[in-house]
């Protein structure tokens, strides 16, 4: 099994900070191929085995992308060529049917790819509190959960990370959300319709690490792709259907051990590291 994993060619960080997160959770670092805009070839190194995609947090989408043009008085930091990187491998997941997780600018370019629209710049529309970059895991605000399948093992409310100026805007008319924060901001969207597994998240749940990692093996048995729940947590599902051992499927915790606890209260002392986490008063920064 091979997952595509893209980032830009100045974020090489990325490569330890998902290498480690995939290794915790007793994974082959060697199963992550990623690929950079400088090094579009190395889609190849996948061959056949490709099983999904994870796009990480990057630049500004260009404005143009979708439409817009870049508002007056707004800083932006767009990257054409990782643009469309992260676009063509979207069409391409699309036509093989991967799995696909996207973070932080992830979302936004796959709004964008569905034919949505962004939000150029959140303090400008009047909705701050999305930039707090260090520490990497302080939690910056909660978001409520909307139903969906693929964040269903989560908390009702949670805090999250965050450090973004972007945001969804018009949601496109494949996507659903799933998450928002307490302002209206979309945090986490997915696919309305099929059983293809694509999740969008605005937070960092690579750097929510307090108690489990990012992708963590789940304890339910193998079932079949169509017939897969999210009940131990937001899965990593492998490429068609499986009936022995975890086959390579990586999750999003919470896991199984935190049933029962106080989850539900964002104030309590459970740590919910991709879902979110404990309140700034008990995290870390």
């Amino acid at each position: 099994m091979k997952i595509l994993v893209t980032r830009s060619d100045h974020r090489p960080f990325e490569v330890d900070r998902f290498g480690a997160a995939w290794r915790r959770a007793g994974g082959d670092p060697s199963e992550l191929v990623f690929v950079t805009p400088a090094a579009a070839g190395d889609v190849a190194a996948c061959g056949g085995a490709c099983a999904g995609l994870l796009l990480t947090g990057g630049p500004d989408v260009e404005p143009a992308r979708y439409g817009a043009a870049p508002e007056p008085g707004v800083e932006l930091h767009p990257d054409p060529a990782r643009d469309g990187l992260d676009l063509d491998l979207l069409a391409r997941a699309a036509r093989e049917e991967w799995p696909v997780l996207a973070v932080c600018y992830g979302i936004q370019v796959l709004n964008v790819f569905h034919g949505g629209t962004l939000v150029q710049d959140l303090d400008r529309a009047g909705k701050g509190g999305h930039r707090a970059p260090e520490p990497k895991d302080r939690l910056a605000h909660t978001v409520a959960r909307r139903g969906g399948r693929w964040l269903d093992g989560c908390p009702g409310e949670f805090w999250v990370n965050s450090r973004h100026h972007q945001a969804v805007g018009r949601l496109a008319g494949a996507l659903e959300v799933v998450a928002a924060a307490p302002d209206g901001v979309i945090e986490a969207v997915e696919l309305r319709s099929g059983e293809r597994f694509v999740l969008g998240v605005q937070w960092h749940p690579e750097n929510l690490t307090q108690s489990t990692s990012l992708f963590s093996a789940p304890s339910a048995p193998p079932v079949p792709a169509a017939a897969r729940r999210p009940d131990f947590g937001v899965c990593w599902p492998d490429h068609g259907p499986r009936t022995t051992g975890t086959g390579g499927r990586r999750c999003l915790p919470p896991s199984p051990s935190s049933a029962g606890r106080t989850s539900e209260n964002p104030r309590s002392s459970t740590a919910w590291p991709a879902c979110g986490g404990r309140s700034p008063t008990t995290s870390r920064g």
